[in-house]
């Protein structure tokens, strides 16, 4: 093959190449199709705007650890519903507390609130346990990945479409995890996300359980 012939055919090629899409128009694809079947109004839809990154290994970034996150998230709104229900019980135990001019009536109610806040209290320390295991968890799953590594892409996508009277816009903000063939492996709202990605931080960063309720005040406050 003659010189010239030869860097037409590497021009041709490498033309083509030029032609195939970008990561961010394979992200924007990526999310239309996952957003088609979500959206009330899909012809509605429009794509605001996408941004790619590399996706490397981490623990905020990890699907288990994110999972048990949730969890552990689920389970604290369910401890301070059990400790709201303990001091309601006291409250009304307070109220009904026996003395000798009780009455029958008087005396049953004291001993529902005290059922009532043995059950509650049983129940918050069992989720306080739950609670501990599940940081214990995330702890585990620290130790078992090897940061650093790339890992796919993690794709921001804002958007626009109809609500479900078709009557105003509604705006949306979506966290995807892709592997590096731009297949979703996880979505989160960007809100959910920020804020897992900062629970995760601070889990990441305590030695200790106790040490977490610290790190959180840090973030919150």
């Amino acid at each position: 093959m003659k010189a010239k012939t030869m860097l037409i055919t590497v021009i041709a090629f490498l033309s083509m190449c030029s032609c195939g899409q970008s990561k961010e128009e394979k992200a924007q694809q990526m999310a239309a199709k996952y957003l088609k079947g979500k959206l009330y109004h899909f012809k509605s839809y429009e794509p605001l705007q996408t941004k790619v990154d590399s996706f490397f290994v981490s623990l905020s970034c990890d699907n288990k650890a994110i999972e048990f996150t949730l969890e552990m998230l689920k389970l604290f709104q369910s401890a301070e519903e059990y400790a709201r229900n303990v001091e309601h019980a006291e409250r009304s135990m307070d109220i009904w507390s026996p003395n000798r001019f009780s009455s029958t009536y008087s005396r049953g109610e004291y001993d529902r609130a005290k059922n009532e806040r043995d059950e509650n209290q049983r129940l918050l320390d069992n989720t306080k346990d739950r609670i501990q295991a599940q940081f214990e968890n995330i702890k585990t799953r620290q130790s078992e990945i090897e940061e650093g590594a790339f890992n796919g892409w993690i794709v921001y996508h804002k958007f626009k479409s109809l609500n479900g009277a078709g009557t105003l816009d509604l705006f949306g903000e979506y966290i995807f995890l892709c592997d590096k063939d731009f297949n979703v492996e996880s979505v989160y709202s960007k809100e959910d996300f920020d804020a897992l990605s900062k629970i995760i931080g601070a889990i990441s960063e305590s030695e200790e359980f106790p040490e977490l309720g610290e790190k959180l005040q840090e973030i919150i406050f």
